[in-house]
């Protein structure tokens, strides 16, 4: 049994497992017109078995996430089938299988194992309703804008005040360059800082700029800001996206299918940027008009991996695990909190 081929009916499909996967998968078409379907992915235990340690350790999902699929196919439990061999149906409620082959089907970046493994990730995302507010509060993306939006204010500041202090200065040679902290509490009393030769905006950007390199002038703060303006028919911040992006970054380095250097290249970001998009998580801020900029892929990922650095593995963003036995019945595809 091939891993993964398009379901054709109740027929048994069965192919040699060394045949290209890409090929094999082309081979049959959904059943959509002859059931009215929206058809079905074939594969197997074993397949599932293989491949789970990738769908783990990247993205966070678990075969958990499949017990209602395992236990439809076999009659029995999920956690007794997937320790035996068994032929599973995934059925395609949302997930375009050709528009996935098209967008990823050929891409050099790919090897076949890690291919499939997308494949699974984008038929879980699709055909799964997460709650938004849960992984929000796993913190992995809402912190992550929050941050940048505030830089981009304290650049544009710190750029301003810069200006009208160089202007002082030409006139009477001023060298301090005053700030005063201040806080909403009536108890603290505000605070000046002479802030002698600029050094304290100084140490900020030599401290933070990194974490920000798409935000390093005040027309970047500006642009920055105008993207962030409330417009008519916007869709929220899908908390998502750092899960896809950060995972799929991490499977193609770890998993030895591209040089680290570059670290992000053209292509690594353009497959993101695609991919995040046929899922339907790429946020909403940078523009769903079909635009590209591999810069902002850069800065997201940039982002994350100094947050694992500093704070460890526990925020890597990942989906949350699913155990077997815990989904048996999922109202409308919705994952619910008490799942887990």
């Amino acid at each position: 049994m091939h891993r993964i081929v398009p379901f054709l009916f109740s027929a048994v499909v069965s192919c040699d497992r060394k045949r290209n996967f890409v090929n094999s998968l082309k081979q049959l078409p959904l059943m959509n017109e002859l059931t009215g379907s929206k058809g079905c992915l074939a594969t197997d235990t074993r397949s599932l078995r293989e491949i789970a340690a990738l769908l783990e350790n990247y993205f966070g999902i678990t075969l958990g996430y499949f017990t209602n699929e395992i236990e439809s196919s076999t009659g029995i439990s999920a956690a007794k089938a997937i320790q035996e061999d068994h032929e599973i149906r995934l059925p395609t409620n949302r997930f375009n299988y050709d528009a996935y082959m098209e967008l990823v089907g050929e891409t050099p970046l790919l090897t076949d194992r890690l291919r499939e493994a997308l494949l699974f990730v984008a038929y879980i995302i699709t055909d799964r309703k997460f709650n938004e507010e849960e992984l929000s509060e796993r913190g992995y993306w809402e912190d992550w804008n929050t941050y940048k939006g505030e830089w981009a204010k304290l650049m544009l500041f710190m750029e301003e005040t810069e200006q009208r202090h160089r202007n002082l200065y030409e006139r009477v040679g001023e060298q301090e360059m005053p700030v005063t902290l201040r806080t909403n509490s009536r108890k603290q009393e505000p605070q000046t800082i002479p802030n002698t030769n600029n050094w304290l905006f100084r140490l900020i950007r030599k401290e933070l700029a990194d974490y920000f390199p798409d935000i390093q002038t005040a027309e970047d703060a500006r642009q920055e800001l105008e993207r962030r303006k409330p417009s008519a028919g916007a869709k929220p911040m899908n908390t998502r996206y750092p899960i896809v992006a950060y995972g799929i970054y991490r499977m193609l380095h770890e998993e030895n299918a591209m040089s680290e250097n570059p670290d992000t290249p053209n292509e690594l970001c353009r497959l993101i940027y695609d991919y995040t998009r046929f899922v339907g998580c790429y946020p909403s801020y940078k523009g769903y008009d079909g635009s590209f900029n591999p810069k902002n892929i850069r800065a997201d990922i940039g982002y994350i991996k100094k947050n694992v650095q500093k704070y460890g593995g526990e925020k890597i963003p990942k989906f949350p695990s699913v155990e077997f036995g815990r989904i048996h019945i999922v109202t409308d595809n919705i994952v619910h909190k008490d799942l887990f």
